[in-house]
């Protein structure tokens, strides 16, 4: 009988998007027993455990790895409308990710993170975090330019995917090595993921290596960061006077930030009134802005994870099977979270 991680079990019943009582009428085993032992409380029979493997479509290993990984706080904002076992399942999938970051970041030299942790409150408001943070990065005046490398150059590991949902922007979290990753929904037209990315910078450095604060605090704490971070008051409030769709068009060029965050960002400085906002909004909504503006943003692409798995392959020897085994993952999960569309097919065909 082997001893399987009660919490590894439970993750991938959340990350297959099953109930106990699924698995209860799929499998054959008790509520009882498969409750107790995702606590760790009963070791589950070797034809159990592989009848759970094959349910779940996970090799054995994964349930059997004992990773010492502590569930930490995950920050992420998500619409009401998202059902439960969605989250559950990303959820997983994000824990998932980072026990493998860490895997793999072992034998990877990272830039150091520097940007270091803050605590917001009555001296120290999140819009002034955000300057220190710009002025450490060398961000004296002006947009930022490519943000994704400017966080992957100060240590700070970016992950973008397909989150499986429209309903979830970003997730930040801190690894049990201390690295500071962010999950960013690649499903987002280009010009909300740069927003949603420096919302995170804030969770990062206000947030994840802290005692955990509120949801919604949290969120407009984030929130506001993210608006100075990108759109410093001081360089950007004199040009968002008397706003029309060409002004915000040049804007948008310019700083590579969605009209709607620009609108907002006017609205929150008290340079357009609320009613001239609503109006704006409606605006948006009645050309079909609210979900994909015109002017495409340029894409920017995270590359630490890419190297990463180019210096193991390279470098190091390992193959997509020896990469598998290292992550506990089955060639389905592998391929859907690491290889590209032509490498997919390379190893359905292995």
């Amino acid at each position: 009988m082997k001893a399987c991680n009660g919490r590894k079990l439970e993750m991938a019943r959340l990350l297959r998007q099953r109930t106990q009582k699924d698995v209860v009428r799929d499998i054959g085993i008790s509520q009882s027993s498969l409750s107790k032992a995702e606590h760790g409380l009963l070791s589950l029979s070797d034809d159990v455990l592989e009848k759970l493997c094959r349910y779940y479509d996970v090799p054995l290993d994964f349930l059997l790895e004992d990773d010492g990984y502590a569930l930490g706080y995950l920050y992420y904002r998500r619409k009401v409308t998202i059902p439960n076992k969605i989250v559950d399942s990303f959820v997983a999938k994000a824990y998932i990710f980072l026990n493998i970051i860490d895997t793999l970041m072992s034998s990877v030299e990272l830039p150091d993170y520097v940007l270091g942790s803050y605590c917001t409150g009555e001296d120290l408001s999140p819009k002034e975090i955000a300057q220190k943070v710009r002025l450490k990065l060398a961000l004296y005046h002006g947009p930022v330019p490519n943000l994704t490398t400017l966080l992957e150059n100060n240590g700070i590991i970016v992950v973008k995917f397909d989150f499986g949902t429209d309903k979830i922007d970003g997730v930040s979290a801190i690894t049990k090595g201390n690295r500071r990753v962010m999950f960013i929904n690649n499903q987002m037209p280009n010009d909300r993921i740069r927003f949603s990315m420096a919302h995170e910078l804030g969770h990062i450095v206000m947030h994840v290596a802290n005692t955990p604060v509120p949801g919604e605090v949290a969120e407009r704490e984030a929130d506001e960061f993210a608006s100075e971070f990108l759109l410093p008051e001081d360089d950007i409030k004199p040009m968002l006077s008397n706003l029309d769709l060409s002004t915000l068009a040049q804007l948008k060029r310019r700083w590579r930030v969605s009209m709607h965050a620009l609108v907002r960002r006017a609205k929150d400085l008290d340079v357009m009134t609320y009613q001239q906002y609503r109006n704006m909004q409606m605006y948006f909504s009645k050309k079909g802005y609210t979900k994909y503006e015109p002017i495409s943003l340029p894409w920017e692409h995270a590359t630490m994870l890419t190297e990463t798995l180019r210096l193991y392959r390279e470098e190091l020897g390992y193959s997509d099977q020896d990469l598998m085994s290292i992550m506990h993952l089955n060639r389905a999960d592998f391929a859907q979270w690491f290889l590209s569309d032509t490498k997919r097919v390379d190893l359905r065909i292995m």
